[in-house]
């Protein structure tokens, strides 16, 4: 088992509370890996619209907007502590979610840290989200920092004056390919943080085996089967991984995998989930959804997306 190593870690920035909570955690994480920080900000151009139509005239200079942010971004560094040397400063001009994923890929990054607005639920459903454009572009790992909502403001006060740790660590899977790049990545941070491992797998109902009154009787038999399925596999991964020095449990549920997670990790304390992308892009993506960014959208603990690096073509693009 290889152990995690970020020697990089690239920090979207937009001046709200909760990017520069995202850097405080980052930082934290940063001094545990002795890794670099990068610090990035995005200005989006104002769209154009004919004068006619305009209020006011308005001029925008790609070169005072950008000096201005680059002179936000620095005093933010020097906020945190962060040293000019080793932590640098960029500013793109841009969509958020295209420059981030670019500036992660010019700079080689181990891992992207970026906040969300804070939003879960159905709400945050609705809303759209530079965060969940960039989980589904980066060919890195995105770490999506979220604070675990049980936790009081004094405890989240505390955590940033404390060394970070991650006691347990949740990952979703579903016996792919895919799935086992998450638990590898998984493996390391667990080691790392000597923290537990939650294998989750959840069996779901086909809706197919609703469509007639004689297939919906055969259904209880069906789940029982894939129960029993699942939990033979993740007894054999278990087995397989108690032999690599880490602490590992299993869980099996029935039902949709983004909610029976939702409901483990509300009610076992769990301090991260570490899933994993098929790697899928453009209108196949879009027609066949995501467990990872449904994941990303309801969680109530922060979530490390790791991209499926056998979805890379050799010139580095998604296929």
């Amino acid at each position: 088992m290889k152990a995690t190593k970020l020697r990089q870690i690239l920090v979207p920035i937009d001046f709200s509370p909760q990017s520069l909570e995202t850097l405080r955690f980052t930082k934290l994480l940063a001094t545990r890996f002795r890794a670099k920080l990068h610090l990035v900000h995005v200005v989006t151009p104002p769209q154009s619209f004919p004068l006619r139509r305009a209020m006011l005239p308005f001029a925008f200079s790609k070169k005072e907007a950008t000096a201005s942010a680059l002179k936000a971004l620095k005093n933010v560094r020097a906020e945190f502590s962060l040293s000019p040397r080793s932590n640098r400063c960029t500013v793109r001009i841009g969509a958020p979610a295209e420059e981030i994923s670019q500036t992660a890929r010019e700079l080689g990054v181990d891992l992207i840290t970026i906040a969300t607005r804070g939003y879960t639920g159905l709400k945050h459903a609705f809303l759209g989200s530079t965060t969940a454009r960039v989980v589904r572009s980066a060919h890195s790992p995105v770490l999506v920092v979220r604070e675990k909502e049980h936790q009081s403001a004094s405890q989240r006060a505390r955590r940033g004056r404390t060394p970070l740790q991650f006691k347990k660590i949740l990952v979703p899977l579903d016996f792919s390919e895919c799935s086992r790049v998450g638990l590898d990545y998984a493996l390391g941070f667990a080691r790392e943080f000597r923290a537990n491992l939650v294998l989750f797998h959840s069996v779901i109902v086909h809706s197919y085996a609703l469509s007639d009154e004689y297939t919906v009787l055969e259904v209880p038999n069906v789940i029982a089967l894939e129960k029993e399925y699942a939990e033979e596999q993740m007894e054999k991964l278990r087995r397989e991984l108690s032999k690599k020095s880490v602490e590992v449990e299993t869980s099996t549920a029935v039902g949709s995998p983004v909610e029976r997670i939702g409901e483990y990790v509300g009610a076992n304390d769990v301090d991260l989930i570490i899933t994993s992308t098929h790697g899928r892009s453009g209108l196949q993506r879009v027609l066949i959804g995501s467990t990872a960014e449904q994941i990303v959208r309801y969680a109530t603990c922060p979530v490390l997306v790791v991209p499926n690096r056998s979805s890379l073509s050799k010139t580095g693009k998604l296929k």
